[in-house]
């Protein structure tokens, strides 16, 4: 074999060895970040698993809550409900904090996987280069001579041969490039996303700790208030009763006007087109829950109750139809107008979620199921002059449809100042929320 042919095959064969040898040092990098990933997913799962046990003893303190609400309206009564409402929203800052936690180690995830990328794409682009400079040496020379006629047929298919494995490596390495790139993208866009998150709960966190500082100075204004007394707490349920009836009132004869409008309007139950608002329990139904003690009997969605500042998301797509911020009978509240598909056609509705703590949206903005709209709090006919069945943080949930809907101008605006009320022909929640 010619010297010049030897040389060509032994660069060749060099230059292809190099690209397996870069693999299998590239291979050993991933071995190692996959050893540090495992050791962030083992953590990670611990911390899940951790929360997991949180929000449960959270959930076990909502119910106790509730049974306490179901019981006579007593003071003592009032203050374990308190008591239970803090101790929940003390679990639900150490959820966020749990939440923040698992966040940076996610975030560190991605970080390493970008780095690791970062120097794949290097290390690739570094094999490319020398490869198409040495087939472009090796064409220079040797394919014009090759190709005019070679004295060794063999060296010529030779020839041919190593020209293809150039050029097919080159290939896979511009494939591969294209590739690590593509999944570069996406995990720095995945870092964006939680990065993103941890603010959201860096937020949450904060508002979970004003919720909680504020429970403890409604449990003082009340021991202030009655002194410890049981006659006076009953003297403050009279009044607060009386406030509350007045409001309950005005929005029942607004719905049952609607109601009088439209006859007897149905819409078949869909069970699953909307998704659950807060993370909680039902501390009271639709319909007819009996809670006569408040001047009522018909109760127009249903209450779902979380720790103090939880947050509440939209329960479908939609379109923000209008809020409100009182201390009227919903407190502040959001309304979503929804066009969606249900078990059998179109279903137009309303939602509701009232008692909110504060919101982030405005009238007219798009929502998709799952985003954000605020907080949980006890605003309106559930703060803590409201010393009843109803009392306590929690979400008011209702569905409406969407004709005959309306919101009109609070009557007692010399007591709560300019409000606004949303009313309609009202259907339970549960026969078109998830199971």
């Amino acid at each position: 074999m010619p010297w010049k042919n030897f040389k060509t095959k032994t660069t060749i064969a060099l230059g292809l060895s190099f690209c397996l040898s870069l693999g299998f040092s590239v291979a050993l990098a991933d071995s190692s970040a996959t050893t540090s990933a495992t050791d962030l997913t083992n953590q990670e799962t611990a911390l899940q698993n951790q929360l997991g046990g949180i929000n449960n003893q959270i959930k076990t303190y909502q119910s106790q809550i509730s049974q306490v609400q179901g019981k006579a309206n007593t003071l003592k009564n009032e203050i374990t409900i308190l008591d239970d409402e803090a101790a929940s929203t003390q679990l639900a800052l150490q959820a966020k904090q749990t939440q923040i936690e698992d966040t940076n180690l996610q975030i560190t995830e991605v970080r390493m996987l970008i780095a690791q990328k970062q120097l794949d794409i290097t290390a690739n682009q570094q094999v490319l280069g020398q490869l198409i400079v040495e087939l472009n040496n090796y064409d220079n020379e040797y394919a014009l001579q090759t190709t005019l006629g070679s004295s060794n047929l063999s060296d010529f298919l030779d020839q041919i041969q190593y020209a293809s494995s150039y050029s097919d490596k080159i290939n896979q390495l511009v494939d591969k490039i294209k590739t690590l790139k593509v999944q570069l993208e996406t995990q720095q866009t995945n870092l964006q996303v939680q990065l993103a998150n941890l603010q959201t709960l860096q937020n949450e966190l904060q508002i979970t700790q004003d919720s909680l500082t504020e429970q403890a100075g409604q449990k003082q204004t009340l021991l202030e208030q009655t002194r410890g007394i049981e006659s006076n707490y009953q003297k403050l349920l009279a009044s607060s009763q009386a406030s509350a009836a007045d409001l309950q009132k005005e929005v029942n004869d607004l719905d049952n006007k609607i109601r009088a409008e439209l006859g007897n309007k149905t819409l078949p139950p869909s069970q699953g087109i909307l998704a659950w608002p807060v993370d909680g329990v039902v501390t009271q139904g639709y319909g007819n829950t009996g809670f006569t003690a408040l001047g009522y009997t018909f109760h127009n969605g249903i209450d779902v109750a979380g720790p103090a500042g939880a947050p509440v998301y939209a329960a479908a797509d939609g379109v923000i139809f209008d809020t409100d911020q009182s201390d009227a009978e919903f407190g502040n509240w959001v309304a979503i107008k929804h066009s969606l598909t249900g078990t059998n056609g179109p279903v137009n509705i309303i939602t509701l979620y009232g008692h909110l703590r504060s919101f982030i949206v405005t009238p007219g903005q798009s929502v998709k199921q799952g985003d954000l709209i605020g907080y949980e709090g006890n605003t309106g006919n559930t703060t803590a002059k409201l010393y009843g069945p109803e009392r306590g943080y929690h979400v008011h949930f209702g569905v409406y449809d969407a004709d005959g809907f309306g919101v009109a101008e609070g009557a007692y605006t010399k007591i709560y100042g300019p409000y606004k009320v949303p009313y309609g022909y009202t259907y339970n929640p549960l026969d078109f929320l998830g199971k």
